[in-house]
């Protein structure tokens, strides 16, 4: 697990849960996203970060790593926001 935090210095959590998949998550008034055509979804957005997109990177534990698809988890507390990104090793 790795702690970092966005540009308003609120942390957002980083986690390892499989060999190819990371979880973001942390407090977010709002949230924003878009999908393609195909209705998956291309981009998600953090309030004050971090943005992800699809084919962009995230780093983890001084390794980055490529976004291959983004999945919003639904939770129950109020303005807590997870993602599960599906990734490989740049």
């Amino acid at each position: 697990m790795e702690i970092v935090q966005n540009r308003y210095g609120h942390d957002r959590v980083i986690e390892k849960i499989s060999h190819n998949k990371l979880r973001v998550m942390g407090e977010s008034l709002f949230s924003r996203g878009s999908t393609g055509d195909n209705g998956e979804q291309t981009m998600f957005d953090f309030e004050g970060g971090p943005c992800l997109n699809v084919g962009g990177t995230i780093k983890y534990l001084k390794t980055e790593w490529v976004i291959k698809n983004i999945y919003p988890e639904q939770t129950s507390q109020e303005n807590l926001v997870s993602v599960v990104l599906e990734v490989e090793l740049k």
